[in-house]
């Protein structure tokens, strides 16, 4: 399965930062403790890395990222096409 260059540093982004993405305000996407860039968008503080909405949405649908809640979500793979292990269920 293809992936956007966007969604794919998304997948990225969450590897390198515990596996987690979280919502910042404004509706973007970024990491736990990411930097402000000092930029603004829309009146919202703009993180030093983030990605859409409509990036993670896809990845979930793809079986990437699984949502945690609306607040957080996490890799749902370890490689393309293969889901991680639940450890709750082994």
């Amino acid at each position: 399965m293809v992936i956007s260059n966007q969604q794919q540093e998304a997948l990225d982004q969450a590897k390198k930062h515990g596996g987690k993405l979280i919502r910042w305000r404004g509706g973007m996407w970024t990491f736990e403790g990411a930097a402000c860039t000092g930029e603004n968008w829309c009146g919202v503080p703009e993180p030093e890395w983030y990605c859409t909405t409509n990036t993670i949405f896809a990845l979930v649908r793809r079986g990437y990222l699984v949502m945690d809640g609306w607040g957080s979500c996490s890799l749902g793979m370890d490689e393309p096409g293969r889901r991680k292990l639940d450890r709750n269920t082994m």
